[in-house]
């Protein structure tokens, strides 16, 4: 196939999966799905092989095909039929993450034969499970994070399986929110079928799979290439997470980066066992991480597919906190998905100064606020959750990013305040960058950020805190300080009580304020070095404060 053409198939179905994504966008019930994007689309070759995605989450980078190689093994391309859609969010045979995180794949048929697939994965605000978000850190086996769908029809050649359907919606708190979210995907799948149908008409099948066989080459070729620029050897860091549950001990993360030519493995040997609390991943979820830092470190400016991945080897060992089979519960498996790539991130960037800067706050810093809201007749409940940004690490020659959401969620976006106060018995109090917050250094860490809820009114009013690095904050670099760390505050009746990161089912009552740190990024370099007109800047634009430029800076820049 002439290359013309192979970058115009590459492009459409990019293009492909960017419409489902706006599908998803305009159709979607839930503002975690519409405002704050925790959802992913893609397109996929008869075998499984991922061929275009959309940008979006990038710890759902590595994860979708796993579903669609499951949805092979388990019906064969001979039990598959035209208007067939799967569901799953099995995070151990079905390449899931967690629960909430719920995929719908189609199969599609071009002249009566499988041709492609379509699949979206989107977080669900609600699976059931013992609290409201299905989001905790305590749970000891998945039963209690919420419904398990094993690889299962939806539709089969077109018809509603209205059981499964009833189940579903029998089984979560706000069932017209999350039936809606989950038509949406149908409906991203579908126009993906239409799209996929047009190319093939245009091209015919041998030219697309020609096509389709160069683009993944050229992928490969260029991911090594960029591997072998990366010095030959071992590389070896290890990172925390702060708890495998309240009171729990920290979890560490192991890891062995080897660069051999043009092959790279990250061996995750020496990782602590399965925890019995949330903190825990699924082989999907690691080889998603693995394959993030792995872009980050190569080829970042490139669209993905599944050339992109073809020389990394990930190994862990089975039972590891990040390889656990069933029952382990995995709801956490986002924050642990951090420190997976922060060790990786630490074990390279003294060889990588141009690529990795200092860490970042690296958690979600999320809260979930719940109840029934007593303005509405009659009451309604109702949930409002979603990621915070923080503080992004120094380079070697700039500052950190302010107030950025974190690697592990790419593209989502915070929730318009507006949003939440015309949707939700909620008051936003604060919305502010955090002075002193960004870890010292030559260059200085990106600011952390605190966002400040009331709850003005409300029956059964609850919390979910999903935060991390509130014990270990982000790492500087090359005598770089580093940030601030993340915390979460409830204040009652003006009295602050203690830092709860990680809560489920936690009671509010109304005229609570919840207090969401998001931490600092780290700092690059001896701080004495600071460049005085940049500490000035910083000062007049409130970053630093004029203490902090005196004691941590040595007074550079302060003057008169």
């Amino acid at each position: 196939v002439d290359k013309i053409t192979v970058e115009v198939i590459r492009n459409y179905l990019i293009t492909i999966a960017d419409e489902m994504k706006k599908v998803i966008e305009r159709t979607s019930m839930s503002p975690i799905i519409y405002e704050v994007l925790d959802f992913s689309t893609g397109v996929f070759t008869r075998e499984s092989k991922l061929i275009g995605q959309a940008a979006g989450l990038t710890m759902f980078l590595g994860t979708l095909d796993l579903a669609v190689e499951a949805t092979l093994r388990k019906f064969g391309a001979d039990g598959l039929h035209p208007g067939d859609l799967i569901i799953t969010n099995d995070p151990y045979d079905g390449g899931g993450t967690h629960l909430n995180d719920v995929v719908t794949i189609s199969p599609i048929f071009y002249q009566g034969k499988l041709a492609a697939f379509s699949a979206v994965r989107a977080h669900w605000i609600d699976l059931g499970g013992k609290v409201p978000f299905s989001q905790m850190s305590d749970a000891t086996e998945i039963f209690q994070e919420g419904l398990v769908f094993p690889v299962v029809k939806l539709y089969d050649r077109g018809v509603l399986n209205q059981a499964l359907y009833d189940v579903i919606l029998s089984n979560v708190r706000i069932p017209a929110s999350v039936g809606g979210d989950l038509q949406s995907q149908v409906a991203a799948c579908r126009i993906a079928e239409r799209r996929i149908t047009e190319l093939l008409d245009k091209y015919g099948v041998d030219t697309f799979d020609a096509a389709v066989a160069q683009i993944l080459a050229n992928s490969e070729v260029q991911i090594r290439e960029a591997i072998r620029q990366i010095p030959d050897g071992v590389y070896a860091a290890e990172d925390f997470a702060d708890a495998a549950g309240p009171g729990g001990d920290p979890i560490r993360v192991a890891v062995e980066v080897r660069v051999d030519g043009d092959e790279i493995t990250f061996d995750f040997t020496g990782t602590d066992a399965a925890t019995a609390s949330s903190f825990n991943q699924g082989w999907g979820a690691l080889l998603s991480c693995c394959r993030a830092m792995l872009k980050c470190i190569t080829t970042p400016q490139d669209p993905t597919n599944d050339g992109s991945f073809r020389a990394l080897h990930v190994v862990a060992p089975e039972g590891c906190c990040l390889n656990v089979k069933r029952p382990s519960p995995v709801c956490m498996y986002g924050e642990l998905g951090m420190h997976v790539m922060d060790a990786i991130w630490k074990a390279l960037a003294p060889v990588l100064p141009d690529k990795l800067p200092a860490g970042h706050y690296s958690t979600v810093a999320a809260q979930g606020l719940a109840g029934y809201d007593t303005g509405t007749s009659p009451a309604s409940f109702f949930m409002f959750g979603g990621p915070n940004g923080g503080g992004w690490g120094a380079g070697k020659d700039w500052d950190g990013e302010n107030a950025l959401i974190c690697l592990g969620d790419g593209d989502t976006r915070n929730t318009p305040m507006e949003v939440i106060e015309a949707k939700y018995p909620i008051q936003v109090l604060r919305y502010a960058l955090i002075p002193d917050s960004g870890g010292a250094g030559e260059f200085r860490g990106g600011l952390g950020l605190e966002v400040v809820y009331r709850m003005l009114r409300g029956d059964a009013l609850s919390a979910v805190f999903v935060s991390g690095r509130c014990k270990f904050p982000a790492f500087g670099l090359f005598d770089g300080n580093e940030g601030l760390r993340s915390a979460i505050f409830i204040t009652r009746d003006g009295e602050q009580g203690p830092c709860t990161c990680q809560a489920a089912g936690l009671p509010l009552q109304v005229g609570d304020e919840i207090s969401v740190i998001a931490g600092g990024g780290g700092g690059w370099g001896d701080p004495s070095k600071r460049d005085p007109e940049r500490l000035r800047r910083d000062v007049e634009l409130g970053y630093v404060t004029e203490e902090a430029a005196r004691e941590i800076y040595e007074g550079l820049g302060t003057g008169d």
